[in-house]
């Protein structure tokens, strides 16, 4: 199995590849981040033009409002999450009437970025209810009759959009001859790669968007959206994640439009792959208010 790669070795692997320096005026720009304070509520700023959801260290960012949000483990469900690996995250929001994009920002010492057996994906999601109104539906992803809109950002996916991930990089040792596609028929061949001919969304052979998008009525329910319209990114450094995410406001099927003006409820989620989480064995916030600006 890979070892699990730390920050500083993250780093100095990013400089030998002459990514260095890219990488540190990433990390500079989101130095800038103002200062922020925890609250039960969070505005989403209205700005003109296209939004900063696949730029976590944009400038744009800087035009937000940052709040700070208190996680807890998750021990409603089995798996529980028995200790506290990330005590709390940092969250801004913009939307231009269109599109509605956060930005999430949690203290993690390594990088996960590999899906493997036993080896596990840093990760964070949005929740937010389908429809307005009423008591918001239980916080652990819904319930029957009352679902939730979820969106995910994964580590492993953002590896994948860039091209960084092969079968040598999740097993070194892999010995092979001949791969399907090179010995048979297109149509025979992918009868080989289960995944990808049920439509799994784990197993498309080129990845478009680091988030996935579900439709969840509690636990063990979450469904993939046909099609995926949300984007974002991702980028560690100085012992920190940053990862954005942004999505249409117009969510049909997903749910009811998000209109400039209202307050929905929005929760947060995160994973830390290197502490063993996965699924419901997770840090999570608690719904709070979400306010986009008119």
């Amino acid at each position: 199995m890979p070892d699990k790669v730390s920050r500083r070795g993250f780093i100095a692997v990013a400089g030998a590849a002459g990514a260095g320096v890219a990488l540190a005026a990433t990390i500079g720009a989101l130095s800038k981040r103002p200062e922020a304070k925890f609250a039960a509520q969070l505005r989403a700023v209205r700005r003109d033009g296209a939004l900063p959801a696949e730029d976590p260290a944009s400038d744009e960012w800087l035009r937000a409002d940052p709040i700070l949000v208190k996680l807890v483990p998750q021990q409603v469900a089995q798996p529980f999450l028995g200790e506290l690996d990330v005590p709390e995250l940092s969250v801004e929001a913009l939307h231009n009437g269109e599109e509605l994009a956060f930005r999430l920002g949690w203290d993690d010492p390594d990088v996960d970025d590999l899906d493997a057996l036993n080896v596990f994906r840093d990760a964070a999601a949005v929740q937010l209810p389908t429809q307005l109104g009423g008591t918001p539906p239980p916080i652990m992803m819904g319930g029957p009759g009352v679902p939730v809109h979820i969106l995910q950002w994964r580590a492993s996916w953002q590896r994948d959009l860039e091209g960084r991930t092969g079968v040598e990089d999740i097993y070194p040792n892999v010995v092979r001859d001949e791969t399907p596609d090179r010995v048979l028929p297109g149509g025979v061949a992918q009868l080989f790669y289960v995944g990808r001919v049920v439509g799994n969304p784990l197993s498309v052979e080129q990845r478009t968007t680091s988030v996935e998008e579900v439709i969840a009525e509690g636990f063990g329910t979450a469904t993939s959206l046909a099609e995926q319209r949300a984007r974002g990114g991702g980028v560690s450094g100085n012992g920190r994640w940053t990862a954005t995410i942004g999505f249409p406001m117009e969510r049909a099927p997903a749910g009811a439009r998000l209109e400039p003006g209202s307050i929905w409820p929005v929760a947060f989620a995160v994973w830390q792959g290197g502490k063993g989480n996965r699924g419901s064995r997770k840090q999570f916030a608690d719904w709070i208010d979400l306010e986009l600006e008119a």
